[in-house]
């Protein structure tokens, strides 16, 4: 009997895929199976960017915005050639394929060209420590708050944290990527040592980035619950800001596919409130930090 993931036939199901532990292409297709109902509607009617690993951990991946062959059930191409994925058979599909990574849009359909969150992603330099980046999400949190916003915090699988605050589909891009960037250019006024708005590199060292860039039309942020390409095999997790209090270091894997789906289930959701808290960015929210609409 072949392996099967629902209708989706997994070959070379025991293909290394991720190291550290060693982790076959069947048990990351079960972990995206088992979080499937988690990772879905931070999935559906959103454009998605892929990282590919098709021969497994030790060949090079590649990042695909478009497929041009014929896709698999469950996993759509909209007028731009722009894919989106629909069902869980879908997200397996990809998997088969290769993908590990999942890479979400600002917007969802139908109002694409209309973001519904904004992502600060706090990039930490080299020499920032865990305590250093916790106090900075705690800043960055205060100041979204006093704007308007409502921060929720999501771990990145990497070196950082992503503060992601929902919008009502209302503003264009320009001015949620103008707020962003009012934001990252607030908080290294207002503490230089601490952040820093210039991706330079040189610049970087001792301070967090705050990298305000994803929320451009067409950038894209690491989706909730993905598992990352990297060793030990991270996932990008909700969390709880009182989580940040226990001094615990939730960076790199210290949630991954063998126990991200546990924890979920063992706590409330973190972000049960996400819908709620929608935000519109209009001219108010704007002059809190000095901007101006765009031109319509």
């Amino acid at each position: 009997m072949p392996d099967r993931i629902g209708k989706i036939v997994i070959t070379h199901p025991d293909r290394i895929v991720l190291r550290a532990p060693d982790t076959r292409k069947l048990d990351l297709a079960r972990y995206y199976e088992a979080i499937g109902p988690r990772i879905l509607p931070h999935l559906q009617k959103r454009r998605v960017a892929l990282l590919r690993y098709p021969d497994g951990a030790d060949k090079p991946g590649f990042f695909q915005k478009h497929i041009t062959t014929d896709l698999p059930k469950g996993v759509s191409r909209d007028a731009a050639g722009d894919l989106t994925i629909d069902s869980l058979e879908g997200l397996i599909a990809l998997v088969q394929w290769g993908v590990i990574e999942l890479h979400t849009w600002g917007s969802r359909a139908p109002k694409t060209e209309a973001p519904d969150r904004l992502t600060l992603d706090l990039d930490p330099g080299e020499g920032v420590d865990w305590r250093a980046i916790v106090e900075g999400a705690q800043l960055a949190r205060g100041l979204m708050q006093e704007v308007g916003l409502v921060p929720f915090l999501k771990s990145t699988g990497g070196k950082g944290l992503h503060l992601v605050a929902p919008l009502k589909p209302a503003a264009g891009w320009d001015d949620v990527k103008a707020l962003a960037h009012g934001l990252a250019m607030r908080l290294e006024t207002v503490l230089p040592e601490r952040f820093v708005a210039n991706m330079a590199k040189a610049k970087r060292r001792g301070r967090i980035f705050v990298d305000y860039l994803r929320n451009g039309n067409g950038a894209t942020a690491i989706a909730a619950f993905s598992v990352r390409g990297r060793v030990g095999g991270p996932v990008s997790m909700p969390l709880p800001w009182d989580l940040l209090d226990t001094g615990e270091d939730l960076r790199g894997p210290a949630f991954n596919l063998r126990n991200a789906r546990q924890w979920a289930e063992a706590h409330p959701d973190p972000w049960a409130d996400y819908a709620a808290s929608r935000r519109q960015v209009g001219p108010r929210m704007l002059a809190r930090l000095g901007l101006a609409p765009s031109e319509p």
